[in-house]
């Protein structure tokens, strides 16, 4: 029972220590908040948010990563102010403290795994394009022969790719891409068939 109570007087007499860790993660809050809205230096990004132990990590918690540098950041930055408000109480003051950051630290690694939702490529892939409809471009020959070109309409803009067809379809007909035979390559059928 001593121990621990000369651990609680130790604890509420270390504001110093909370202090420096407050001001230190205080520092490199700033530097890496400036550094992301400048997009690093001279284009080079020095943290990607990742700080993986192993590819399946216990911390990746639905694909949601618990640790990271920002994460850890904000862990320390919290707990530093909190213990140096707090820590004169003892024990509840550090796990208010470690509360304080490991609150931070969630709600950091859920902020980036949502922005990180957010993002997409932009790019279409071939399968994006099954189902959509085109125009034939170049009369696309019968048996599934090589030559026949379309122009595909999707979301936003048209794709030109290769096409191959069962049967004969002329320029200017419409059809419906009904599989992806390769990036560039589609097996079309007349629209309305």
């Amino acid at each position: 029972m001593e121990i621990l109570t000369k651990t609680g007087e130790l604890l509420s007499q270390a504001q110093s220590v909370y202090l420096f860790l407050a001001v230190l993660g205080s520092v490199f809050f700033v530097f890496q908040l400036i550094t992301t809205l400048l997009g690093g230096f001279g284009g080079h990004d020095f943290d990607d948010g990742s700080f993986e132990l192993h590819d399946h990590d216990v911390m990746d918690l639905f694909g949601l990563k618990l640790v990271s540098i920002k994460s850890l950041i904000s862990f320390v930055t919290f707990f530093g102010w909190a213990g140096f408000f707090w820590g004169d109480r003892g024990w509840s003051g550090f796990f208010l403290a470690f509360g304080c950051g490991f609150l931070m630290m969630f709600l950091t690694a859920l902020s980036v795994w949502i922005l990180l939702k957010l993002q997409q490529s932009g790019t279409v892939g071939a399968k994006d394009c099954v189902g959509c409809s085109g125009t034939v471009y170049l009369a696309i020959p019968a048996g599934r022969q090589p030559g026949g070109q379309v122009t595909i309409t999707l979301p936003g803009g048209t794709r030109q790719s290769k096409a191959l067809a069962d049967e004969a379809i002329a320029r200017g007909e419409a059809v419906i891409v009904r599989e992806a035979l390769g990036s560039d390559l589609f097996l079309v059928e007349k629209a309305g068939e």
